[in-house]
């Protein structure tokens, strides 16, 4: 998972008879190695020990000079000290050694140590006086000296104009002495979610001093954020668990996970008290290749996603699939728009789904990665990128910059302020209140008679003098609860409908005082009763004879289950299941190794929360979750022991 402010600088480990020819004995040169290989594990801190150990003995050793530097060059605080040892091990070199690799590869290093300095006029010389030393051979070691002289001219056309912006650190309820990056927030902005790596019982120490990647989450209570809590039910392998997106009404969250199938994004659902287990995404957005990020629209009917798929413009590009009127997805197309032969990265759509905001190293970046954004016009074509400007940009890497419904909020990890804890931390930017549409936040809920489910309902959001639909919702099937994010100074009609269901519609007027700024602005709309036109199907509750294969789902309602547990090793005995019908527990062995048992076959999700009470009502099993029964054909090696 790309992370904010950590320098993608190579590290060249010249291990060869240059290395040999400078140290002193096999005991300097067993520390250089172990240097190098702390280095490659990007644990920097203990690689600079080392380095310096063998500068104290040896202050000329070139290799050491050039991997020290590289060291604090991967460190938020360390180009100033960097570039100290670049130059004196430059000028350690012959001058037949300064028009090779070495010599080359430190007046790079030079060079972007001057860039993250913000000294980009002495960097365009160093690259000058690189290009002018280069064999004319050379056309790609000339390309990138050319490309980083473009950039530190966009970095000096950007400072020359900074944003306005003010930055408050979220604080220790938030924040660690670790990384903390990757906010996500809900369109009410009262859940938060990060990543972090710090210490926890859930995740390993690493070799870089951190530990692996886990996903937090706060709730605003009195205007303040509580004590971040990690979601603990996710944390099913070792390795990072990152969350990249979360749905506007927090009940959908993507994760990334580098699997055994690489680089691929997973779901996890809500159920209104517990986080169901990651489920990963189909094709086309999910592939062979590797998909590292994903946003959507708040209607969940436009997804925008990374990935390296061979059909694209250069790296890592941005694509785009559309829900199908069938419910199915479409092609995914790459956003041409956006990317560029260089790495895009964390695209994330603002709230009106009309603003797009990305990572590039490519467009007028002003070093490594920056963070752009883009304007889809009123008939729906994206418009120029634009940088989002410096301070918010920097020579070093930017990324995930998140915009919230209110006008002129968002939210951001940096390391780069005075004030963090250690690591990057997340912060709110306050910033000049931009010329767009303004959005008001609405809350719903749907009931229905009898208890029908209502998987089924639509909201279809239209405006007064259009019929062309803007929004197509679906509210939670357990809670019936639902978030609609609509643009002011306008009339809507709102329409809620469904198989099986009388169709009931509404119209509200949005008014510019509606802006959404905070939580108190948040508006209600009245409970909705879908008022069902026929029997709802009975509840089935017999697992042992139901099959996936043999549940009708033709009127739309899905088949659910109660999510248990999951084990390494097959329960003994279900004796294990106190006061749970054991003829209504199944058993599934699972390609990833884990024995997985559910109880029950509710059909809708309204029934399988019944279903969840009884479970809970046991005492034993906390964490059980609803899911959707057909998750494990592709879970599951073989027919389910009964």
């Amino acid at each position: 998972m790309l992370q904010p402010n950590t320098l993608i600088v190579a590290l060249f480990l010249f291990i060869s008879q240059l290395t040999l020819a400078q140290t002193d004995s096999k005991v300097d040169n067993k520390k250089f190695n172990e240097a190098i290989k702390l280095a490659d594990d990007k644990a920097f801190g203990e690689a600079i020990k080392l380095f310096s150990d063998i500068l104290e003995e040896n202050p000329d050793n070139v290799p050491a000079l050039y991997n020290i530097g590289n060291c604090y060059l991967n460190t938020s605080d360390g180009p100033d000290t960097a570039i100290v040892y670049f130059e004196k091990a430059y000028g350690l070199l012959e001058d037949d050694e300064k028009i090779g690799d070495i010599g080359v590869d430190i007046q790079l290093s030079i060079g972007k140590s001057q860039q993250f300095l913000l000294q980009h006029e002495k960097a365009i010389t160093t690259y000058e006086n690189l290009i002018e030393i280069l064999p004319a051979e050379d056309d790609l070691l000339r390309q990138e000296a050319m490309r980083e002289i473009e950039v530190c001219e966009n970095a000096i056309e950007l400072m020359e104009s900074p944003v306005q912006l003010k930055v408050k650190n979220l604080g220790p309820n938030i924040n660690s002495k670790y990384d903390d990056h990757s906010p996500m927030i809900s369109a009410d902005q009262s859940v938060l979610f990060l990543t972090s790596r710090r210490a926890s019982s859930y995740s390993e120490l690493l070799f870089d001093g951190q530990y692996a990647e886990r996903i937090y989450s706060s709730k605003k209570e009195e205007n303040e954020w509580t004590k971040a809590k990690s979601l603990q039910e996710l944390f099913r392998k070792q390795g990072h668990e990152a969350g990249v997106s979360l749905s506007a009404e927090a009940t959908e969250l993507i994760i990334y996970r580098n699997d055994v199938d690489g680089a691929n994004l997973y779901s996890s659902m809500y159920d209104g008290s517990n986080w169901g287990e990651p489920v990963k995404i189909e094709s086309p957005i999910n592939s062979k290749y590797e998909e590292t990020h994903m946003t959507s629209s708040a209607d969940k009917q436009t997804v925008y996603f990374t990935s390296n798929r061979p059909d694209g413009m250069g790296g890592l590009d941005i694509y785009r699939v559309r829900r199908l009127p069938n419910g199915e997805w479409g092609k995914a197309e790459n956003m041409k728009a956006f990317n560029t032969q260089y790495d895009e990265e964390t695209p994330i759509l603002h709230p009106n789904g009309k603003v797009m905001y990305f990572s590039s190293e490519g467009h007028n970046s002003m070093g490594q990665f920056d963070i752009f954004y883009c304007v889809m016009d009123d008939d729906g074509n994206w418009g120029p990128v634009h940088n989002i400007g410096y301070p918010i940009n920097t020579p070093d890497d930017d990324f995930f910059f998140v915009p919230t419904t209110t006008p002129n909020i968002a939210y951001y990890a940096s390391s780069r302020y005075d004030d963090n804890y250690g690591g990057s931390d997340i912060y709110l930017i306050e910033y000049e209140e931009p010329e767009i549409n303004r959005l008001a936040v609405f809350k719903g809920c749907i009931n229905s008679s009898d208890e029908a489910p209502i998987e089924n309902v639509e909201i279809r959001v239209t405006r007064q003098d259009n019929p062309e639909v803007i929004g197509n919702y679906k509210p939670h099937p357990g809670t019936g609860k639902y978030i609609l994010i609509l643009e002011t100074d306008e009339k809507y009609n709102i329409t809620y409908s469904g198989v099986g269901f009388e169709e009931q519609s509404k119209t509200i007027d949005v008014t510019r005082e509606m802006t959404y700024k905070n939580l108190s602005q948040a508006s209600n709309i009245d409970d909705v009763m879908m008022i069902a036109v026929a029997q709802p199907e009975p509840v089935v509750e017999e697992a042992e004879l139901a099959t996936t294969e043999s549940l009708d789902t033709s009127d739309g309602i899905p088949y659910y289950t109660v999510q248990i547990l999951a084990l390494k090793k097959p329960v003994l005995t279900y004796d294990i299941f106190v006061d749970l019908e054991h003829n209504l527990i199944k058993e599934y062995k699972c390609n990833d190794g884990f024995y997985r048992y559910s109880y029950g076959t509710f059909k809708g999700f309204k029934a399988a929360l019944k279903g969840k009470d009884k479970v809970l009502h046991t005492g034993l099993w906390s964490d059980s979750f609803v899911r959707d029964i057909k998750q494990y054909d592709s879970l599951t090696e073989n027919t389910p022991a009964e």
